[in-house]
């Protein structure tokens, strides 16, 4: 297979991530056109490959703003 495409596991180990993490995200990309490998494995192109990067950068930069508004609520 070309080597533009990753499985979920290849592309959750690139990014530290477990496996099932990158598997919610896959939910939100269209089902149609959706590729698997010579052993059955889903493989995930570029473009969703970006797209998941992408959601998980989001969350990264809200995340330590919530964080930061729980602590304060909780010495006030």
């Amino acid at each position: 297979m070309n080597e533009n495409y990753k499985t979920i596991k290849e592309l959750a180990d690139e990014l530290g991530l477990a496996k099932q993490t990158v598997q919610y995200h896959i939910k939100f990309l269209p089902t149609e056109n959706r590729q698997k490998n010579s052993s059955g494995s889903i493989v995930l192109n570029l473009e969703e490959q970006k797209f998941i990067k992408k959601r998980l950068t989001k969350i990264k930069k809200v995340q330590p703003t919530e964080n930061r508004q729980k602590t304060d609520r909780k010495s006030t």
